[in-house]
């Protein structure tokens, strides 16, 4: 049994997080022996992974900085053969305690961030990414999961010459087309099984550009009054006054459906026509392979690895353009429905070729089994020579 530690920044239910715990899941538990350190506060997601039978500590060290302390007392007691930090903390704090621990076990960062408008972060934020960038030596790997931000991450003095891209994989027995699933969610939300309905998911954040999905709607239902749109992540919901102000300054209350965070995402993606992605900035979005997986075309702006995953199964437009993003929306819509079935169909042989969880499953388990191999020999050959 390879020990593998995992530490991650926080347990929240974004995207990070999310396929974090689906890794989890998918690891061959007869080879790898895991436990998971959050560094920050406990929420439900904890609670799944736990629920997988593998053991999970929230230390909310921002509230509660000694406890730096208890996660050097779990390492030291579980004893890991490889660390893997997920996001900039995470990768951090293992690379820093990993020094304390007797067989200094191999550190794995996993870097999502893009940092397109990372210059418009506080000069606290940015200061701080330089500090992680003189880190960034210190892993044995440095995993980004798109070439963007692979490249964007030299530019603030990040040391890539341990650097591999390995792409987020979606979960295919999970997200697939349903029709059954197509017409449980609209009728759910009184939405006609013959409209046309675009989806966004994502959760509630000033990157995300909600207010950019908004106004594009508005837009399209001046063409065309009928269409429906979905939008579903944490705070999507009706106690989020920006957004619902919004739609009600464009007269969308009968359109647009906040849906807030759910556990049916693979069967609510099935009633959108298209998935649409609006944000300002992005990595490697796993919402556009997931509704690409369920054979829904994809419509997103032009940040991080948008225009690499969705190629020519779906639309790519500038950012912050509402009117591209509805031109792209009208195209579709008044596509022929032929043409418009390939789309679908195209989408979800990229993704079957490309973006599998599967696939990024084996490659992480292949890398486990490197470095540890790797970090034994280093071991087996230290205790030679102080036997000698």
């Amino acid at each position: 049994m390879i020990k593998i530690a995992h530490i991650s920044t926080g347990l929240e239910t974004g995207g990070a997080e999310v396929q974090l715990f689906r890794l989890l899941d998918a690891f061959n538990k007869s080879k790898f022996e895991l436990m998971l350190i959050g560094l920050d506060r406990d929420t439900y997601l904890g609670d799944r992974i736990r629920a997988l039978g593998i053991p999970v500590y929230a230390l909310n060290i921002k509230k509660k900085p000694v406890a730096i302390t208890q996660a050097y007392q779990l390492l030291k007691a579980f004893n890991p053969d490889i660390i893997h930090g997920t996001m900039y903390e995470g990768g951090v704090v293992g690379s820093v305690l990993r020094r304390f621990l007797p067989n200094k076990p191999p550190v794995i960062w996993t870097v999502h961030e893009g940092l397109e408008n990372y210059r418009q972060e506080s000069y606290r934020k940015q200061l701080q990414l330089r500090l992680w960038g003189l880190m960034s030596k210190m892993p044995e790997c440095l995993m980004y999961v798109s070439q963007l931000n692979h490249d964007q991450h030299l530019d603030w003095g990040f040391n890539n010459n341990k650097a591999r891209v390995l792409p987020n994989g979606v979960d295919t027995q999970r997200f697939y087309a349903n029709s059954k699933a197509r017409k449980k969610i609209r009728n759910s939300l009184g939405i006609p099984q013959d409209s046309f309905v675009i989806g966004i998911t994502a959760r509630f954040h000033p990157v995300k550009n909600h207010t950019g999905f908004i106004n594009a709607a508005a837009l399209l239902t001046k063409a065309h009054p009928n269409t429906h749109f979905i939008m579903v992540g944490t705070n999507i919901d009706a106690d989020n006054k920006e957004l619902t102000d919004l739609i009600a300054k464009h007269s969308l209350q009968k359109n647009v459906h906040l849906l807030g965070n759910r556990e049916d995402i693979p069967d609510i993606v099935n009633a959108y026509d298209v998935a649409a992605l609006t944000s300002f900035g992005e990595a490697f979005p796993l919402t556009l392979g997931e509704a690409m997986a369920s054979s829904v075309p994809c419509v997103a702006t032009n940040v991080g690895d948008n225009a690499h995953i969705i190629k020519a199964t779906g639309r790519v437009v500038a950012v912050n353009d509402d009117v591209a993003m509805t031109a792209a929306w009208q195209e579709l819509l008044e596509m022929n429905k032929k043409e418009f079935k390939q789309l679908g169909k195209a989408a979800l042989k990229r993704v079957m070729d490309n973006f599998t969880l599967k696939s990024q499953v084996h490659q992480h388990e292949e890398l486990y089994e490197t470095l540890h191999q790797l970090n034994q020999k280093i071991v087996d050959y230290s205790e030679s020579e102080q036997t000698l």
